[in-house]
């Protein structure tokens, strides 16, 4: 297994290539199109975060124990774009970095290893807060009386797993040599395998197996139980859950889409230049879906999370202009006395 790792490093290493084959200003269009949804999407996830944070302890809907859980998905999400975004995407489309890039980075060295160390632990803790958010509303819709007291228990605990997990399988990667070896103008980083058995791929198979086969299992309990309890339901609790199966079918079709490039054969990519770029293409658009869809999906349904947001916001304002009338009156009566 370790003989066919090195071999794959060494042909990469042979055929690294920035330029993708298409015309720069096609590539351009192309990294334009995706900040052009990407950024604006990311900016709202970012004001949702926000208002969960300020006003968690004034609005009682912020305070279910889903928010705290997607609190932490969002910063994993802001944190993983920023990375992809900042590099390996950039490397991608603008081929003037990625030429600069490379007689920098191609030789084994640890100058990206930090980078991809957290670019892997966003990945990984991306998919344990899907999964744990699924559990969450698994057991809000099919143990409504146990959901509350169990959540208060070990809410803390399942955002501990959510943060400390991932670095059981991205250590590898932590203590390795990494190299910058883009293939056709798409960016790879590889990182040296000091252990057979200590691979980011078995962990993206356990984890992302496991998440995958729960939530389609939650996806299709909830749905099934929304259709028949829905009327006896606060809204909430039904935006709260249909968010979360918006969340695992974006999942669900990202891993469809990386399945899909194992299992096509190399040689096609290289025969029908249009399917790579097509696919690559499909799987930043499925991923960037995953990352962003749910907060969306949660303002765009449920009215009472727009209204709690705007009225915690305006009553937030209106705080702020009374603790500046004060002080105004209290300086207004200072200054008489001193005349």
């Amino acid at each position: 297994m370790m003989v066919e790792i090195d071999a794959a490093v060494e042909y990469l290493r042979a055929r690294t290539s920035c330029d993708s084959g298409d015309t720069d200003v096609s590539q351009y269009t192309k990294f334009g199109i995706q900040l052009a949804y990407v950024l604006p999407f990311a900016l709202l996830y970012f004001s949702f975060l926000m208002a969960i944070v300020r006003r968690r302890n004034h609005c009682e809907i912020f305070e279910d124990s889903f928010f705290a859980l997607h609190l932490v998905d969002g910063i994993v999400t802001i944190l993983f774009l920023v990375l992809d975004i900042s590099f390996t995407r950039i490397t991608t489309y603008i081929r003037p970095v990625c030429e600069y890039f490379v007689p920098l980075l191609k030789d084994d060295a640890y100058f990206l290893t930090p980078y991809f160390t957290l670019y892997l632990y966003a990945q990984f803790a991306k998919m344990l807060s899907t999964l744990t958010m699924s559990i969450n509303r698994y057991t809000s819709v099919n143990y409504p009386l146990l959901h509350k007291s169990l959540w208060l228990e070990h809410c803390s605990k399942a955002i501990l797993a959510i943060l400390l997990i991932p670095i059981l399988f991205v250590w590898p990667v932590a203590i390795a040599k990494t190299s910058f070896l883009p293939n056709k103008g798409q960016a790879i980083i590889m990182y040296e395998h000091h252990f057979a058995w200590a691979r980011t791929s078995f962990g993206r198979i356990l984890i992302g197996g496991s998440t995958l086969i729960f939530t389609v299992f939650s996806s299709v309990v909830t749905t099934y139980k929304l259709s028949k309890l829905g009327k006896h339901m606060r809204k909430v609790e039904i935006s709260l859950t249909v968010a979360t199966v918006f969340t695992s079918f974006g999942f669900a079709l990202m891993l469809v889409v990386q399945v899909f490039q194992l299992v096509v054969p190399l040689d096609s990519f290289v025969e029908d230049p249009w399917m790579a770029t097509f696919l690559l293409g499909a799987t930043q658009f499925v991923n960037d879906f995953y990352m962003l869809n749910g907060p969306i999906v949660l303002i765009i349904l449920d009215r009472k999370i727009r209204r709690s947001i705007l009225h915690c916001s305006l009553r937030r304002t209106n705080s702020d202009k009374r603790i500046i009338e004060v002080s105004a009156r209290a300086a207004t009566i200072t200054e008489t006395h001193m005349f």
